[in-house]
Parts: structure tokens; C-alpha cells; sequence
């Protein structure tokens, strides 16, 4: 008996909490004059149920909001989101040192990494110690390792062709990344260009993961219950562990894995010809400590940049290509300039004569354009508040923007802005060139801006214009049957596509046929 009032005495006082914790965010809290859904207001249980109950993409939910509630709105109690494209300058400007937001960049289970520090100055440091790996000096020394896996692709696309499929594009191109990404970050490619299919066991494993990233991110508990406890344990205890859990082990196990054979064998490392991030990472001369990371520090950098550099290269060069092949005409352009500086198939331009192409760079914009990159990087507003796009904000407000809310503003692209035209980087001056500085450029943001943009810009490109230009130099292109349905994604945190993927014929280029004609034949 004494038990049982216990208990509800216990539930009691939780439901008055709660209701007061309600009351407080709808009437007290210094967000309350700020539009937005009340249930957001009131509770951030609001993007949970949309995000895990009813697996809708925030991102697109948030363009319907805004059309709502105007270019602020409050998507949590203590959280808004900026609509209008000059708020992203003012929250991601290079002069803000602000945190990050534990909500979101703790939802990947790890905590020191570059990218999930939520401090500055902890960030900064690591930075300092990674920056040289991913210089664009140190990258186009990489260009071979970057073309072998560039030809890779293409034999795999030629063997698959002899089967008489069609190429699973996004498995293809997140096959070419991660193969890069370990490269560059081991020295040691795990060959997943080489799966039947592409379909290496651990690229199946980072695209069904991408499902279980907005449980993480809306339930912690849950998340650190998954690192802390052993996986049989969590199979028994969290819903659909069974089917989705053992696919996040499989990510977290191989950089583990990976992690053993550097530390392990040393020599294996000095073996490899070019300078990997774990070189200079087991080097104590890298810090300014001369001290080494530990073993969950060096797993947690590597396991971030495994899975972020498989998979925002792969989703770019997947749009591109969705929407070139929709536009014959633009495919024949690419390939008579293409042709300018790779006339002979057998003989592979410099990285330098790809960036010099006016179209293809700007077709490549255009895809960053189009990146599916819908989650809103979180940043708190510091203690003594901040002024976003004209409106005050208090200190400690979580603040973001999605990049997509920039991409597609018809504020900064005109009324065309969800149409794929790179011409339009031809028409702004300056605009066709890689580093351009054109009004267009301030606005193309898909590495975000500021003191922790993604310091893997360099590679990116290079990634990009290699794999784009091997496959239009290789193969005619046609769509397999995908459909607009198919290419609609759910954000979770990365892009996970649930319909059929994106497929293609890709048929091997008839090359006499191809100089003859100028382009597709």
C-alpha cells in the first residue's frame, strides 16, 4: 500500500512539473512573444512526434511554417529558426564564436570530435591539428588516389552493365566517397567500389542507420543507452533495435577496427605513400601540448569524418545527376567541353584543367545548390544576447538556419529557384569559377560559413569534379524508371531516401562516335 502512494505521489508531482514546465514555456519564457506552432512552444516533444512519430523532414515542414509565421519561427521552447537568407550571415558570420547546440551535434554518440565540440576554443585546437590533411595543396597531391577510385567506379559500372542492370547511383557514389574518405583518413580503402551492386555491406549499414538519427536526436536517453549498454542488452530493450541498432555498431565497429590496425601496427601507416589524418593525429608534434589524443578522442574524429564524408559528396553527386540527365541538351554541352581538355579517354586531365571548365563548375554550384541538406546547424546565442536579421534574441536561445532555406530563396535566386539552371552561374560575373566571388557566391553556403564550416571543402570539390566528369566522360546517362516520388528525401540529419533509389543506364561512351558528333550520340 505504502508502495503504491508512493508511486502515485511520485506521478503526482511529475504531472505538476510538466504542466508547470507548459505553462511557464506558453506565458513566461523570454521566447513567448515569438511565432510558432503552440505545441512547439510549449513542449519540444512537438518535433519528436513529427520527427519520429510521423517521420516528416523538419526541414520542409519549416518552409510551410515560415510561410505561416513569418521569417522567425519558434520551433521549440527555446529554439528559432531564421527564414530570411540574411539571418544565416548573422548567426554563421566568421566573426561568431558561438556554441554549438547539444540537442543535435550529440546525436551521433559521440562527443570530441571536431565537428561535435560544442566549444569553440576545443574545436579550434583540433582544427589546427587537421586543417593541413585537407588543405587544397594537400588535396590536389591526392588527385591519383582520388582518379583511381574515380576509374574504380567506372570498371564497376562496366562490370555491373554485363549483368544488364541499371546503377544504383547513391550506393555508386557512396561506394567512391567512402573509399576516399578512408583513404585519406587510414590509408586503408575497404573496397566497397568493388560489392556486386555496390552494395558493400557497410554502405547498406550507413543508409539504414540514417533512419534511427532522429530517435537519437530527439530521445538522449535512449541514444546514450545504445553507446553505454552492450548490444544484445539493446536489442531486448529499444523498439526496432533489432532491425536498425546492429547497422550503427557496424560504423562504429569499423573505425574501431581501423583504429586497431594504425595503433596496432605502425608500420602499416608508414607504408602508405601519401600523409593520412592519422599521421599527423598520432604525431605528438601536430598539438601544441605534444600530447596524443586517446583512443575515443582519434575514434570519434575518425567516425565523424567516415560518416559525413560518405555521404554529403555522394548526396551532391547524386542531385547533379538527377537533374542533368533530365536535360539531354546540358549533358551535350558538359561533354563537348569536357572534351576540350579530355580528348583522349585514355589520358585523364589534371584536377587544375577541371576547374578551369566554366559549365561543369557551374553545374557542380548548381548541385551544391541542390544538396539535401535540410537539418539546421544549432547554435546558443552567448549570455549577452544577439541581434538576428533586425530582432533581438536572449542570451541562451538555441538559434539556426537550414542551409536548404537558403538555397531555395527566391529572395537571393529569383522566381526560378527551384528550377537546376547553372546558367545562371554564367550569367553572374564571375560566377563560373571555382573560387568565385560573385553576389551568387556569398549565397551558395553548402559547407556552411564561419569559424566551423566544414573543413573538407577541398576534398569535396576534387571529389566532385573528378567523379562528374568521369561519368559524363564514360557513359551516356539515361534515368532507370525513378520518379520526383523516389527522389524525395527525409532528413535525418543526413539524407535518407525511402522510395527507390535513384537508378541509370549508364552505357560506355562509343568514343569515335563521340568525336564525331561533339557530345551524346
Amino acid at each position: 500500500m505504502a508502495t503504491t502512494l508512493f508511486c502515485l505521489f511520485f506521478l503526482a508531482v511529475a504531472g505538476l512539473y510538466g504542466l508547470g514546465r507548459v505553462a511557464y514555456n506558453i506565458f513566461f519564457h523570454p521566447l513567448r512573444n515569438f511565432a510558432g506552432p503552440c505545441m512547439a512552444g510549449a513542449t519540444s516533444s512537438w518535433k519528436a512526434y513529427k520527427e519520429v512519430i510521423k517521420q516528416e523532414s523538419a526541414v520542409h515542414e519549416l518552409f510551410h511554417l515560415h510561410k505561416k509565421y513569418g521569417d522567425i519561427v519558434r520551433v521549440a521552447p527555446n529554439e528559432l529558426h531564421f527564414g530570411s537568407p540574411g539571418a544565416f550571415h548573422d548567426i554563421y558570420h566568421s566573426s561568431k564564436r558561438w556554441d554549438k547546440d547539444s540537442g543535435l551535434y550529440r546525436t551521433p554518440g559521440v562527443s570530441s570530435g571536431s565537428f561535435t565540440f560544442l566549444k569553440y576554443a576545443q574545436a579550434k585546437e583540433r582544427r589546427e591539428v587537421i586543417l593541413p590533411i585537407f588543405s587544397k595543396k594537400a588535396i590536389h597531391s591526392l588527385e591519383h588516389l582520388i582518379w583511381r577510385n574515380a576509374n574504380r567506379l567506372a570498371s564497376s559500372i562496366t562490370k555491373t552493365n554485363a549483368t544488364k542492370s541499371s546503377i544504383d547511383l547513391l550506393y555508386a557514389f557512396r561506394s567512391y566517397t567512402l573509399d576516399t574518405i578512408m583513404c585519406v583518413t587510414f590509408g586503408n580503402c575497404i573496397n566497397a567500389l568493388d560489392a556486386p551492386g555496390f552494395s558493400d555491406p557497410l554502405i547498406l549499414a550507413m543508409d539504414a542507420s540514417l533512419r534511427m538519427l532522429p530517435l537519437l536526436k530527439n530521445f538522449p536517453l535512449i541514444r546514450d543507452l545504445i553507446f553505454a549498454v552492450p548490444p544484445a542488452m539493446i536489442m531486448r530493450l529499444v523498439p526496432n533495435a533489432k532491425r536498425l541498432a546492429p547497422r550503427l555498431y557496424q560504423v562504429r565497429d569499423l573505425v574501431q577496427q581501423q583504429l586497431k590496425v594504425v595503433l596496432n601496427c605502425p608500420a602499416k601507416l608508414d607504408a602508405v605513400p601519401h600523409e593520412t589524418l592519422f599521421h599527423r593525429m598520432l604525431d605528438p608534434e601536430s598539438y601544441k601540448s605534444k600530447k596524443v589524443l586517446n583512443l575515443t578522442e582519434l575514434h570519434d574524429e575518425g567516425f565523424t569524418l567516415i560518416f559525413a564524408g560518405a555521404n554529403t559528396v555522394a548526396d551532391t553527386l547524386l542531385m547533379g545527376h538527377w537533374h542533368a540527365m533530365q536535360n539531354r541538351n546540358l549533358l551535350t554541352q558538359l561533354r563537348t567541353e569536357l572534351l576540350t581538355v579530355w580528348p583522349d579517354v585514355n589520358i585523364q586531365p589534371s584536377l587544375t584543367d577541371l576547374e578551369t571548365l566554366p559549365l561543369l563548375t557551374a553545374t557542380l554550384k548548381e548541385s551544391l545548390r541542390f544538396i539535401p541538406s535540410g537539418v539546421s546547424l544549432t547554435r546558443v546565442v552567448p549570455p549577452g544576447g544577439a541581434v538576428i536579421a533586425g530582432r533581438p534574441i536572449p542570451g541562451g536561445t538555441v538559434v539556426g538556419m537550414a542551409i536548404l532555406h537558403v538555397h531555395q530563396s527566391v529572395e537571393v535566386w529569383g522566381k526560378d529557384a527551384l528550377v537546376f539552371r547553372p546558367e545562371r552561374w554564367l550569367e553572374s560575373e564571375q560566377g563560373n569559377d571555382r573560387n568565385g566571388t560573385s553576389e551568387l557566391d556569398h549565397w551558395l553556403v553548402p559547407f556552411s560559413r564561419g569559424p566551423r564550416m566544414c573543413f573538407g571543402m577541398n576534398l569535396a570539390w576534387a571529389e566532385m569534379y573528378i567523379a562528374f566528369a568521369t561519368m559524363i566522360r564514360h557513359f551516356d546517362l539515361t534515368i532507370d524508371g525513378t520518379t520526383d516520388e523516389d527522389m524525395q528525401w527525409r532528413e535525418c540529419i543526413a539524407a535518407y531516401y525511402p522510395h527507390r533509389h535513384l537508378h541509370a543506364w549508364c552505357r560506355p561512351v562509343e568514343t569515335d562516335k563521340m568525336k564525331e558528333r561533339g557530345g551524346i550520340y
